[in-house]
């Protein structure tokens, strides 16, 4: 028995020296000084009571505005988003926000980019994002079982000791004296508030946009909706999340926050995805709303209301939260859904004739060769200019002068190219972008 104890001591004794030297570790190698997810970890913890919570990823945090929603709602709101945030990190701190909140609505942004992986495939990049989470999540039962079911084993020695990821900079010894010197000051010790930062919200108040309207036909940008609409691994997580707010009485609402209609438009199979989701909705006595299908005469976009394709602008932010916060209060389910299209094509078919954008994708039987196509809702014959550009968009030599050909060669180092894409008919420039190719 004495034996029994003494190993059970040592092996007390050695845990806890590991955990010391972690935490020593991570003090002088981890670099989180400007790290706006530190802050709104923390802020997430320290909220008195959430009344309404969001989860997802960058798209929340740049598409909603909790001024907007508290006022609105005479509540108060959260949004727990961090970057490229998935499903389970979503439902972990959902199981965090419960054990200290009276919680009412749950709002899951519903990016259907973001359901498709499985805990073995991701890179080192993903867990990243899993690790943003993970590296400030109180160290509870939660943190443990996530870090367990996100990744494949052999990815935990990063997991759970974080300074081995930071291991190349043990001899760096300047980089330490800076490390230790920003984490003594009072802005980090007092976790005071980064600009631009409120809520868990992120952006830039009455910012304009102005987007590079392009993007490539692969799994990385306009990816088509595959066979298997969400993976296994992420819709066990959503199955898991719906029980547990029925258990707690959680009203969950499934969103599609808005991104471009180039986006959308080039996906081309969208609604798969979101038929999916309706039908997912319906079994689970949930609601599931997809924004990028609001009737044009209730919510419209202008291209200063996108940073990009995916991601909503301060004065874009405004605009839509201000919608969507009155639309949250009509008081029947079936009102609120005489609010959206039934498909992108009904939707395309009733707004104006326009061009949406520019996607691309290299040719099957030529890998240095790209394929550039508008994106738009009606048919129109369009010629096209390639150039070549420097890093501040200036032209360096004109590859074709304006013609029906629409496939660009790229032989050698990396360049920028800009494609100015024009009507055949009146001459009139319908867009130009740029991409490095």
């Amino acid at each position: 028995m004495l034996k029994i104890i003494k190993r059970i001591l040592g092996c007390l004794i050695v845990l806890g020296g590991i955990i010391v030297v972690d935490r020593i570790l991570m003090y002088v190698l981890v670099d989180d000084t400007e790290n706006e997810i530190r802050y709104a970890m923390h802020e997430f913890y320290e909220q008195e009571n959430i009344d309404s919570l969001f989860l997802g990823s960058s798209l929340v945090f740049c598409g909603y505005d909790p001024r907007i929603l508290d006022e609105v709602w005479d509540e108060n709101t959260y949004l727990a988003a961090t970057p490229v945030q998935k499903i389970d990190g979503g439902y972990y701190l959902l199981k965090e926000a419960i054990k200290k909140n009276d919680i009412k609505t749950v709002y899951v942004d519903m990016f259907y980019r973001h359901f498709r992986d499985i805990p073995k495939q991701r890179a080192e990049e993903q867990m990243e994002y899993i690790y943003c989470i993970t590296d400030y999540m109180e160290h509870n039962w939660n943190r443990f079982e996530f870090l367990v079911t996100a990744s494949g084993n052999d990815r935990y020695i990063n997991s759970f000791f974080v300074p081995s990821r930071y291991g190349n900079y043990l001899l760096d010894l300047k980089r330490i004296e800076r490390v230790v010197k920003a984490k003594r000051s009072d802005f980090y010790t007092n976790y005071e508030e980064p600009g631009g930062f409120y809520k868990g919200a992120m952006f830039n108040p009455n910012s304009e946009g102005n987007p590079n309207l392009v993007g490539s036909l692969d799994k990385h940008n306009f990816a088509v909706i595959e066979e298997e609409v969400i993976s296994q691994y992420s819709l066990d997580c959503l199955d898991k999340m719906v029980k547990l707010c029925k258990e707690e009485g959680i009203r969950l609402v499934l969103v599609a926050t808005p991104i471009t209609d180039l986006f959308i438009k080039a996906v081309g199979n969208y609604d798969v995805y979101c038929n999916y989701m309706k039908e997912y909705a319906k079994q689970n006595e949930i609601e599931y709303y997809d924004f990028n299908l609001c009737k044009k005469d209730i919510l419209s976009f202008e291209r200063k209301d996108f940073l990009d394709t995916i991601h909503l602008s301060g004065v874009g932010n405004e605009k839509y939260t201000k919608i969507f916060a009155d639309i949250m209060l009509i008081n029947s389910k079936e009102d609120r859904e005489k609010c959206f299209y039934n498909s992108v094509e009904e939707k395309m078919s009733d707004l104006e004739k326009q061009i949406f954008g520019v996607s691309y994708k290299k040719k099957e039987t030529e890998e240095d060769r790209y394929i550039f196509d508008i994106v738009s809702n009606y048919e129109v014959d369009v010629e096209y200019k390639f150039s070549i550009v420097d890093n501040k968009n200036n032209d360096i030599e004109v590859i074709q002068e304006f013609g029906t050909n629409n496939e660009l060669s790229v032989n050698g180092e990396r360049k920028k190219y800009k494609i100015i894409v024009r009507n055949i008919s009146t001459k009139e420039i319908c867009e130009e972008v740029f991409v490095d190719l």
